[in-house]
């Protein structure tokens, strides 16, 4: 009879690292022990199952350096059979957090698949690239305006007589 192995797989996602904090310290209050953890929160316009977890956060326990997206992102690995608990503060009509009977604020918690945060993340990012497609055309114009307008600007100092020359 051959056993079965089942190889925990990992489910990568790649965030900018603005959206990412690594290395966070606190103190264990049972054993007084210096620790730290991460944080990711995920962006604005992350959709799961129809809900915007936008805003939502999650602490990975490893987060690495991007192989493929360059120095300025993250790669997490997540285990893809495990949950994945999205928290966010839940807040009053002011945008203040709602303190339970406990003292604690409350939370609202999504849990999810890896593997639908890797979705989100995708379809997000398409979304945004496809809504902002003319911007780089834009702010190829905007340079070119810039540049010109520099170039009058010096033309002009160049022209005009000094102050103490016009007296």
């Amino acid at each position: 009879m051959a056993e079965e192995t089942t190889a925990k797989k990992n489910v990568y996602i790649s965030l900018h690292e603005g959206f990412v904090r690594e290395g966070i310290k606190y103190t264990d209050k049972q054993t007084g022990e210096e620790k730290s953890f991460n944080r990711v929160t995920l962006p604005k316009d992350t959709v799961i199952d129809g809900k915007d977890v936008g805003g939502y956060e999650f602490s990975p326990l490893y987060v690495n350096p991007s192989k493929f997206r360059g120095e300025h992102w993250r790669d997490i690995p997540l285990l893809a059979d495990r949950e994945v608990w999205l928290q966010k503060s839940v807040l009053d009509a002011e945008g203040n957090p709602v303190i339970g009977e406990d003292g604690k604020r409350e939370r609202d918690t999504v849990k999810v698949a890896p593997e639908k945060i890797k979705q989100a993340l995708a379809e997000s990012r398409k979304r945004y690239a496809e809504e902002h497609a003319d911007d780089r055309g834009l702010a190829d114009r905007a340079q070119h305006a810039r540049e010109a307008s520099e170039s009058i600007e010096r033309e002009g100092a160049a022209s005009r007589p000094l102050a103490h020359e016009a007296r």
